[in-house]
C-alpha cells in the first residue's frame, strides 16, 4: 500500500513536550483556570494540534493560545 510509505510520523519528544506544557501553564495561570476543565483541555489540544502542523517556535505557540484566549473572551 503505497498511503503506509507516504505517511510520517514526528512524535513529539520531552523537550518539544515542556515548551507546549510551559505555555499551557502560563495560560492556565493567566486564565485562572484548572487543568481538569474542558476548556482547559481543548487548550491542550490546539497547542498540540498546532505543534503537530508545523508551528514549532515558541513565540508564535504563545500567540495562538493568547489568540485563543481573546477570541474566546471578545
Amino acid at each position: 500500500m503505497k498511503l503506509a510509505q507516504d505517511f510520517t510520523f514526528d512524535p513529539i519528544g520531552p523537550k518539544e513536550l515542556e515548551l507546549i506544557d510551559e505555555i499551557f501553564q502560563v495560560e492556565l495561570q493567566v486564565r485562572r483556570m484548572s487543568r481538569k476543565c474542558d476548556e482547559a483541555e481543548a487548550l491542550a489540544a490546539r497547542l498540540i494540534y498546532a505543534y503537530q502542523s508545523g508551528v514549532r517556535d515558541a513565540n508564535a505557540l504563545r500567540a495562538l493560545a493568547r489568540s485563543i484566549r481573546h477570541h474566546r473572551s471578545g
